[in-house]
Protein backbone atom coordinates (compact mmCIF):
# COMPACT_ATOMS: atom_id res chain seq x y z
CA UNK A 1 0.00 0.00 0.00
CA UNK A 2 1.21 3.55 -0.85
CA UNK A 3 1.04 5.62 2.67
CA UNK A 4 2.07 9.23 0.92
CA UNK A 5 0.13 11.45 2.24
CA UNK A 6 -2.35 9.41 4.06
CA UNK A 7 -3.37 10.42 7.52
CA UNK A 8 -2.84 7.81 10.50
CA UNK A 9 -4.31 8.34 13.96
CA UNK A 10 -1.90 6.61 16.79
CA UNK A 11 -3.13 6.47 20.63
CA UNK A 12 -0.43 6.10 22.77
CA UNK A 13 2.30 7.62 20.59
CA UNK A 14 4.89 8.52 23.18
CA UNK A 15 6.86 5.59 23.62
CA UNK A 16 6.87 2.07 23.03
CA UNK A 17 4.76 0.33 19.95
CA UNK A 18 3.06 3.98 18.98
CA UNK A 19 6.08 5.80 18.69
CA UNK A 20 8.17 3.16 16.31
CA UNK A 21 5.00 2.94 14.49
CA UNK A 22 4.71 6.58 14.27
CA UNK A 23 8.42 6.16 13.17
CA UNK A 24 7.73 3.61 10.46
CA UNK A 25 4.57 5.94 9.48
CA UNK A 26 6.59 8.47 8.67
CA UNK A 27 9.53 6.77 6.92
CA UNK A 28 6.70 6.03 4.29
CA UNK A 29 5.67 9.32 4.01
CA UNK A 30 2.08 9.33 5.69
CA UNK A 31 1.20 12.43 7.99
CA UNK A 32 1.14 11.42 11.30
CA UNK A 33 -1.02 12.26 14.17
CA UNK A 34 0.23 11.42 17.66
CA UNK A 35 -1.64 11.18 20.64
CA UNK A 36 -1.25 10.44 24.18
CA UNK A 37 -1.49 12.17 27.61
CA UNK A 38 2.33 13.34 27.38
CA UNK A 39 2.31 16.21 25.09
CA UNK A 40 6.10 17.38 26.06
CA UNK A 41 7.08 13.84 24.88
CA UNK A 42 4.88 13.86 21.79
CA UNK A 43 6.98 17.13 20.83
CA UNK A 44 9.91 15.49 20.96
CA UNK A 45 9.06 13.02 18.76
CA UNK A 46 7.30 15.20 16.34
CA UNK A 47 10.49 17.05 16.37
CA UNK A 48 12.20 14.03 15.43
CA UNK A 49 10.18 13.06 13.00
CA UNK A 50 10.21 16.28 10.59
CA UNK A 51 13.06 14.92 9.16
CA UNK A 52 10.77 12.94 7.03
CA UNK A 53 9.38 16.28 5.76
CA UNK A 54 5.58 15.03 6.61
CA UNK A 55 2.88 16.67 8.48
CA UNK A 56 2.32 15.89 12.20
CA UNK A 57 0.31 17.26 14.56
CA UNK A 58 0.23 16.68 18.61
CA UNK A 59 -2.94 16.06 20.36
CA UNK A 60 -2.98 15.53 24.28
CA UNK A 61 -6.04 13.31 24.90
CA UNK A 62 -6.37 10.68 27.76
CA UNK A 63 -8.48 7.86 26.15
CA UNK A 64 -10.13 6.38 29.25
CA UNK A 65 -11.92 9.72 28.88
CA UNK A 66 -14.66 9.71 26.15
CA UNK A 67 -15.57 13.32 26.48
CA UNK A 68 -11.50 14.01 25.91
CA UNK A 69 -11.75 11.04 22.69
CA UNK A 70 -14.99 13.01 21.49
CA UNK A 71 -13.58 16.23 21.27
CA UNK A 72 -10.05 14.92 20.03
CA UNK A 73 -12.16 12.97 17.17
CA UNK A 74 -14.11 16.05 16.47
CA UNK A 75 -10.64 18.29 15.83
CA UNK A 76 -8.80 15.76 14.06
CA UNK A 77 -11.36 15.48 11.22
CA UNK A 78 -12.31 19.00 11.50
CA UNK A 79 -8.31 19.76 10.85
CA UNK A 80 -7.28 16.68 8.32
CA UNK A 81 -10.89 16.52 6.71
CA UNK A 82 -10.34 12.53 6.86
CA UNK A 83 -8.57 9.72 8.02
CA UNK A 84 -6.87 6.94 6.46
CA UNK A 85 -5.82 4.52 9.75
CA UNK A 86 -6.45 4.31 13.34
CA UNK A 87 -3.93 2.53 15.95
CA UNK A 88 -4.84 2.23 18.89
CA UNK A 89 -2.40 1.31 20.53
CA UNK A 90 -2.50 3.32 24.41
CA UNK A 91 -2.79 0.83 27.27
CA UNK A 92 -0.83 -0.36 29.89
CA UNK A 93 -0.79 -3.26 32.92
CA UNK A 94 -0.41 -3.41 36.37
CA UNK A 95 1.38 -6.74 37.20
CA UNK A 96 0.33 -8.05 40.27
CA UNK A 97 -2.30 -10.70 41.61
CA UNK A 98 -5.86 -9.75 41.86
CA UNK A 99 -5.65 -10.07 45.58
CA UNK A 100 -3.20 -7.32 45.87
CA UNK A 101 -4.75 -4.97 43.21
CA UNK A 102 -6.92 -2.40 43.82
CA UNK A 103 -10.70 -2.09 42.12
CA UNK A 104 -9.12 1.25 41.21
CA UNK A 105 -5.99 -0.16 39.17
CA UNK A 106 -8.78 -2.89 37.94
CA UNK A 107 -10.64 -0.31 36.23
CA UNK A 108 -7.86 1.59 34.80
CA UNK A 109 -6.96 -0.99 33.29
CA UNK A 110 -10.40 -1.76 31.34
CA UNK A 111 -10.82 1.92 31.24
CA UNK A 112 -7.37 2.59 29.21
CA UNK A 113 -7.29 -0.72 26.96
CA UNK A 114 -10.07 -1.78 26.01
CA UNK A 115 -12.84 1.37 26.72
CA UNK A 116 -10.38 3.27 25.06
CA UNK A 117 -9.80 1.47 22.40
CA UNK A 118 -13.64 1.65 21.97
CA UNK A 119 -13.96 5.36 21.86
CA UNK A 120 -11.62 6.49 19.69
CA UNK A 121 -12.94 3.45 17.12
CA UNK A 122 -16.71 5.07 17.98
CA UNK A 123 -15.36 8.72 17.62
CA UNK A 124 -13.44 7.86 13.95
CA UNK A 125 -15.67 5.37 12.07
CA UNK A 126 -18.51 7.74 11.30
CA UNK A 127 -15.55 9.53 9.13
CA UNK A 128 -14.02 6.53 7.84
CA UNK A 129 -17.45 4.58 6.52
CA UNK A 130 -18.51 8.04 5.15
CA UNK A 131 -15.02 7.81 3.15
CA UNK A 132 -15.78 4.12 2.65
CA UNK A 133 -12.01 3.63 2.87
CA UNK A 134 -9.63 3.65 6.11
CA UNK A 135 -8.30 0.99 8.22
CA UNK A 136 -8.73 0.77 12.27
CA UNK A 137 -5.48 -1.59 14.01
CA UNK A 138 -6.33 -2.51 17.16
CA UNK A 139 -3.03 -3.36 18.86
CA UNK A 140 -3.72 -6.33 21.65
CA UNK A 141 -1.37 -9.07 22.79
CA UNK A 142 -0.68 -12.50 23.14
CA UNK A 143 -2.22 -12.42 26.75
CA UNK A 144 -5.45 -11.15 24.92
CA UNK A 145 -5.28 -15.34 23.65
CA UNK A 146 -4.55 -16.97 27.01
CA UNK A 147 -4.85 -15.65 30.96
CA UNK A 148 -1.53 -14.99 32.84
CA UNK A 149 -1.00 -15.00 36.28
CA UNK A 150 -0.37 -11.93 37.95
CA UNK A 151 -2.07 -10.38 34.37
CA UNK A 152 -5.69 -10.82 35.00
CA UNK A 153 -6.84 -7.12 34.16
CA UNK A 154 -4.52 -6.67 31.75
CA UNK A 155 -5.54 -10.34 29.76
CA UNK A 156 -9.06 -9.09 30.40
CA UNK A 157 -8.51 -6.25 28.67
CA UNK A 158 -7.24 -7.55 25.52
CA UNK A 159 -9.54 -10.47 25.27
CA UNK A 160 -12.13 -7.99 25.35
CA UNK A 161 -9.86 -6.03 22.59
CA UNK A 162 -10.07 -8.76 20.30
CA UNK A 163 -13.85 -10.17 20.52
CA UNK A 164 -14.88 -6.00 19.75
CA UNK A 165 -11.96 -6.51 16.96
CA UNK A 166 -13.28 -9.77 15.31
CA UNK A 167 -16.83 -8.72 15.48
CA UNK A 168 -16.01 -5.06 14.03
CA UNK A 169 -13.96 -6.67 11.16
CA UNK A 170 -17.43 -9.03 10.33
CA UNK A 171 -19.71 -5.56 10.64
CA UNK A 172 -17.42 -3.91 8.42
CA UNK A 173 -17.20 -6.39 5.17
CA UNK A 174 -17.81 -4.68 2.08
CA UNK A 175 -17.99 -1.13 3.63
CA UNK A 176 -14.31 -0.39 2.48
CA UNK A 177 -13.00 -0.21 6.14
CA UNK A 178 -10.66 -3.03 7.25
CA UNK A 179 -9.81 -4.20 11.27
CA UNK A 180 -6.92 -5.81 12.15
Amino acid sequence: MDYAGKVVVITGASSGIGEQSAEEFAKLHANVILVSRNEAQLQKIATRLSKYQIKTFVYACDVSDKDQVDKMGKIIIEKFGAIDILVNNAGFGIYNTVEKTTIDELESQMTTNFLGMMYCTKAFLPQLLKQGSGHIVNVASVAGSIGIPGMAAYCASKFAMLGFSESLFHELKGTGVGVT
